[in-house]
């Protein structure tokens, strides 16, 4: 398959085009193609080797985190999510290749498209931490100064949605082999802009 890799550290002329094995999934695991690969910060930190103390690298490396594909092949263990699903996650083999692996997925809202889903779970686990971290009390305010971004718009919603829901929301249910986190308490959400 194609893949994009880096074979040592460095900026992004390190990044090149490469034929490298398809994998295959293990337990737990499931195979998606690739629509469209969320690009992050962490990536060309990654990239650069300066989280190498924290995320070894065996090179060759396929960068990225983020992925929106269709499911087509499952690892054992696996049974809520069915090949040809379309799905957005997390990749556990780098995501700018034509097929990764992934533990973490969630359905793909039909009416989203590839690019705006691959970028949702960064944004989306984000905002939901956030949250979480504030333990803001139902009937609370939470005064969301500048959210216009990725993690700030998905913030409102989810507060939103938590303040009217009769259990409060996460980030897009998913199926993980870790611990999720307890979701935000409802609160009223108020976005504020100065321009």
């Amino acid at each position: 398959m194609k893949a994009i890799v880096f074979d040592r550290f460095g900026d992004t002329d390190v990044l090149h085009e490469a034929d490298i094995e398809v994998p295959q999934p293990g337990p737990g695991q499931v195979r998606v193609r690739v629509k469209a690969a969320g690009v992050n910060a962490l990536d060309g930190k990654t990239r650069s080797g300066m989280l190498e103390a924290v995320y070894p690298t065996t090179f060759p490396a396929v960068p990225g985190g983020e992925l929106a594909g269709v499911v087509d092949a499952l690892g054992e263990g696996v049974t809520d999510v069915q090949v040809g699903d379309e799905v957005l996650g997390w990749s556990d083999t780098g995501s700018y290749a034509q097929y990764a692996l992934a533990t973490t997925v969630a359905p793909k809202p039909a009416g989203l498209d590839w690019q705006d889903a691959a970028a949702l779970p960064v944004a989306s686990k984000t905002a939901e931490r956030v949250l979480n971290l504030l333990g803001v009390a139902a009937g609370e305010t939470v005064l969301m100064h500048g959210a216009s971004g990725g993690v700030g718009t998905l913030a409102i919603q989810l507060a939103t949605a938590a303040e009217h829901a009769s259990s409060p929301p996460q980030a897009p249910p998913t199926r993980t082999t870790s611990p999720r986190s307890a979701p935000p308490r409802p609160c009223t959400a108020r976005a504020w802009s100065s321009g």
